[in-house]
Order: structure tokens, then C-alpha cells, then sequence
């Protein structure tokens, strides 16, 4: 181990740390370097107050090297043992200042830089703190090896966001494909709605044609008949003009009666009704209200007025004029042919349909629980109740205030929604989803479905909600 050491040593000891080669005349330093008398000599030629050491910069006031015979031999000994290496070798090893031609041992931490011993002295780097190669390299191999696990973790945390990114593109496109259901389920609907309006379009253009049809064939038909009238009566004119005086003047007055009475048919015209496709722009809107917020609603028989039968499914409700005596109750309305809904709302969206059919009379809507009048008259103030009401021929909306209401034709069956956060209830036509009329207020009480039968025996059916998925 001591013989494979001493070759490294010897050639540590001959070798000069500016020229690299072995050393020639050899002297040292005050603080112990030793150089090639020339080389120092050279290193310190532009120097006139201080001459550092070109190893350790220890500053000397004066040039005072002394001769070092005794490295001398230990040179010669190196030689003998052929650990030298030529100085081009050593040079492609270790960099050397293409300016000064030297060996760079020195790092300035400003510019964080390896320097050769002249370097430092220029103004570039006066003034800046320099050390030993050796020194700084050790230290920031520690600092750059502090730098590995934090880095680790930003390689971590980033392939993290890689993973989500692939997670939030597969998302995307499961986004997508429902997103094209969707709108391949709405179209769907839309066309299936268009096409029923269609048909009932054409059904009653058919309707219309065959009934204009029927009256211009009888306005034909009554004018065919004129004409044969008036060709009999033009050829007895005519055979009269040609008889005696006594013929001619017999019974002359019922001829020119005839003639004088004789008036074509009416013409017949027409104009055919406009048909179109009266699909409303918020047909879509309500479907995904109903989809989202429909609500299975039934009625409470200990509302309802004494001559109301509630069907035992309490879907149904029916004016019979007369009935059993039915139990007194606290909750039971005896002003109008009436009947609540069991459900009561306080907060949330809802929505719920009811089938009128050809029902001459009917009130549809919503209403405060009656267990929060607190003793006063039901339904006495306009503001506790908000209906779609059909009565005397009339479409009226009963709010605060009543509004009479202009519909294009008669509703099948009502829809109504409920928006307790924003206070808004609003009644849509079960025929082209079409909105009736909407009321805005402020809840302070439980809701509940309000149900009028009106003076019609006819039954008012609330929808399931199988129904209205259908």
C-alpha cells in the first residue's frame, strides 16, 4: 500500500503548480510552496506592492524565495522512477487559463467561476471573494446534493399532474360521449314531438279538406240545379213567345214571376287554416325540469269538500252531488269543491302535472297549508293561493291580482313547477309544453297542491311519474 503511495507522492513534490512540468531550480516560499524559480518569477513580474503565493494567495511584502536543493534530488528520484507524466498529458487533464496560462485552483463565489491565481487581481474580480477550487467544489458538491430530494419531489408532485391530466382527458372525453347521449336523447325527444305535431297537423288539414271539399261540392251541386232551372224556364219563354194571344196571356204572370225571381247560388270560398310547427324555445328547459324535480304527488281526503270522492289511490278526485256524511275535521275546506295535496313544500323545486281531459271547469295550482291560516277564513285572501282557472268559458290566473288569460286552445292538463328559493310558480300546457302563466311571491308557509273541481262531475287526475317519464 506504502509502495503504490510513494510514486504519487514524489510526483506531487516534483511537479510545479504553474507549469506542471518538473520542477527546474527549484525554490519555495514563506508559506511553503514550492515553483520553479522562472515561473514565480514570471507570476510576480507585473507585481510591485505585494506578491501572493499562486497557490494559497498568502500575501509577502517581498520577493524572498530560497532555494530547495534537497527537493532538488527528490526530483532526481522521480525521474529514475518514471512517475512522471509529460506536461502536454497533465495539461489535457487539468484546465488552464488561456490568458495567464495556469492552472485554474481558485473560485470566486460572486461570479461563481473557476479562476487562475492572476485572475483575482484584474478589476473583474477585485474585491470578490476567492477560494480553493478544492474548498468550493466540496462545498457545493453538499449544496447541489441538497438539491436531489427536493427535486425528487417536484419530479413527483409533476408526474402526479401528469396522471391527472391523463385522468382529466379520459374525463373529457366520458364528458363528451354523455354530453352526445344527451343531446342524441333530446333530439330524439324533439323530433318524436315534432313528428306528433305533424300528424296532428296533417290529420286536421285532411279534416279541413275533406269538410271544404264537401260544401264546394254542394255549391256546385246547387248551382248544376239553377242552371237546369233556368234552362226550363228560357224554353217555356221561348215556346210562349211563339203562341196565340190567348196562350201567351194566359197565366203570364206566373212566367214573369219566375223570371223576375230567378237569383244564382251563393258562391262558396274558403280559406284554409295556417298550419305550423308550434314547438315553444323553452320545450327543452321544461323536459329537463320534469326529468329532474317531478314529484309523486296525492291528495288528502281530510281536505277535501264534503261533495269531493278521493279515489282510494288518492290520484283522482270527483264531484258528487250527493254523499255520505263525511267526519268533521280541522282540516276539511268547506267554501269551494277543494281538495289539497298530502305533500307539503318549504324549500326545494318541484314539479307535478294533473289530466283535465274536456273539463269545463277546473283551478290548478298551489296554495298555503291551511294548518297556517291560524283561525281565519280559507283561501280569503288572494295572496295565499296561486291557480290556472278555467270558469264561465274563462281562463283566469288567481294571484295577488287575477289576470285573464288569452290560450290558443284548451289545455289537455296543467303542469305546474315550484321554485321555493326564488319564489316563482309557473303553469305550463300539457299539449305543447307551452308556459300558461307564471306567479312570483314571496314564501313564508308550507306549500301544498291545490286541486278545484269546479261545478263538472267530470274527474281531475294527477299524473304518476311513470306517466311523465313516458
Amino acid at each position: 500500500m506504502a509502495a503504490s503511495s510513494a510514486p504519487a507522492g514524489l510526483q506531487a513534490q516534483a511537479n510545479c503548480p504553474i507549469c506542471l512540468d518538473y520542477l527546474r531550480d527549484p525554490v519555495t516560499t514563506e508559506c511553503g510552496h514550492n515553483f520553479c524559480r522562472c515561473c514565480i518569477w514570471q507570476s510576480w513580474a507585473d507585481l510591485s506592492d505585494s506578491f501572493p503565493c499562486p497557490v494559497c494567495l498568502h500575501p509577502g511584502r517581498e520577493r524572498h524565495l530560497r532555494s530547495n536543493a534537497q527537493l532538488g534530488r527528490v526530483i532526481d528520484v522521480a525521474k529514475l522512477l518514471h512517475i512522471s507524466r509529460s506536461k502536454r498529458e497533465r495539461r489535457d487533464e487539468r484546465h488552464l487559463c488561456e490568458k495567464h496560462n495556469r492552472v485554474l485552483t481558485l473560485f470566486c463565489e460572486e461570479d461563481l467561476q473557476v479562476l487562475c491565481p492572476a485572475c483575482v487581481r484584474p478589476p473583474d474580480h477585485q474585491g470578490h471573494r476567492v477560494r480553493p477550487a478544492e474548498e468550493a467544489a466540496s462545498q457545493h458538491r453538499q449544496r447541489l446534493g441538497s438539491y436531489v430530494e427536493p427535486l425528487k419531489r417536484q419530479l413527483a408532485v409533476v408526474r402526479q399532474l401528469v396522471a391527472t391530466q391523463d385522468r382529466r382527458l379520459l374525463e373529457l372525453g366520458e364528458q363528451v360521449q354523455c354530453q352526445r347521449q344527451k343531446l342524441a336523447s333530446e333530439f330524439e325527444h324533439l323530433n318524436r314531438s315534432v313528428a306528433r305535431q305533424q300528424e296532428a297537423a296533417l290529420s286536421r288539414l285532411a279534416e279541413e279538406e275533406k269538410d271544404i271539399q264537401q260544401k264546394l261540392c254542394a255549391n256546385i251541386t246547387a248551382f248544376s240545379d239553377h242552371v237546369s232551372t233556368l234552362r226550363g224556364l228560357l224554353k217555356e219563354v221561348a215556346e210562349r213567345s211563339v203562341m196565340s194571344q190567348v196562350k201567351l196571356l194566359t197565366d203570364l204572370g206566373g212566367v214573369r214571376g219566375r223570371c223576375e225571381r230567378q237569383e244564382p247560388p251563393a258562391l262558396y270560398s274558403f280559406q284554409l287554416r295556417r298550419e305550423g310547427c308550434s314547438l315553444p324555445p323553452q320545450y327543452l328547459a321544461l323536459q329537463k325540469i320534469i326529468q329532474r324535480f317531478r314529484r309523486e304527488v296525492t291528495l288528502d281526503p281530510e281536505t277535501a269538500h264534503p261533495h269531493l270522492l278521493v279515489s282510494e289511490d288518492r290520484t283522482s278526485v270527483t264531484l258528487v252531488r250527493e254523499r255520505p256524511s263525511v267526519p268533521q275535521h280541522p282540516k276539511r275546506l268547506l267554501t269551494d269543491p277543494v281538495v289539497l295535496g298530502s305533500e307539503g313544500f318549504d324549500g326545494g323545486r318541484h314539479y307535478w302535472e294533473v289530466q283535465l281531459g274536456d273539463k269545463s271547469e277546473w283551478a290548478v295550482g298551489v296554495c298555503e297549508d291551511p294548518l297556517s291560516w291560524k283561525g281565519r277564513r280559507p283561501l280569503s285572501g288572494q295572496n295565499r293561493r296561486w291557480t290556472v282557472q278555467l270558469q264561465d268559458g274563462a281562463y283566469v290566473a288567481q294571484g295577488a291580482v287575477p289576470v285573464t288569460l288569452v290560450l290558443k286552445e284548451k289545455p289537455r292538463g296543467v303542469g305546474v313547477y315550484l321554485d321555493c328559493e326564488l319564489g316563482e310558480i309557473s303553469c305550463h300546457s300539457w299539449n305543447d309544453r307551452s308556459r300558461i302563466h307564471s306567479f312570483t311571491d314571496a314564501f313564508s308557509e308550507v306549500l301544498k297542491p291545490y286541486f278545484c273541481v269546479g261545478r263538472d262531475p267530470k274527474p281531475l287526475t294527477i299524473c304518476a311519474v311513470r306517466d311523465l317519464e313516458g
